[in-house]
């Protein structure tokens, strides 16, 4: 039984070790120098944002959103499913909305693929009820 016992304590530390915890570990990881860690991910900067009744667009105010370079895409979560599409204000030429996209609640989902960084836009919604929920650009 001893024998065991041993043998499942060495397995167990050889595990915790090679997944990098144990003495050291953190100590190893905060030593990374922050140049060669990876660029942030789409959903490290998510964005909330409520829509009231009556009206049928994101943001309400005239102001525009802007992508960023952390996503190709952007991408919506309503708490309630909607029906969203995307519109553009490009810098030339006319503003220009793509197709409506069934977005369901509590999950992100990509209303517009491929955009490029630092372009406006906003959200409009096929329904003027109340929407609350995030989005990430």
């Amino acid at each position: 039984m001893k024998y065991r016992m041993k043998t499942l304590a060495l397995a167990g530390s050889a595990l915790l070790l090679a997944a990098g915890v144990g003495a050291g570990g953190a100590e190893a990881a905060s030593a990374t120098p922050t140049s060669t860690r990876a660029p942030a991910a789409c959903f490290d900067v998510l964005h909330s944002y409520s829509k009231p009744s009556g009206y049928g667009y994101y943001p309400t105010n005239g102001t525009r959103l802007t992508t960023t370079s952390r996503c190709a895409d952007i991408n919506i979560s309503p708490r309630a499913g909607a029906y969203i599409a995307v519109c553009f204000h490009p810098s030339s030429g006319s503003e220009y909305c793509n197709g409506y996209t069934w977005a369901p609640a509590n999950q992100y989902t990509v209303v517009a693929s491929g955009v490029r960084d630092g372009t406006q836009f906003y959200f409009a919604f096929r329904s003027t009820a109340a929407s609350s929920g995030g989005w990430a650009a």
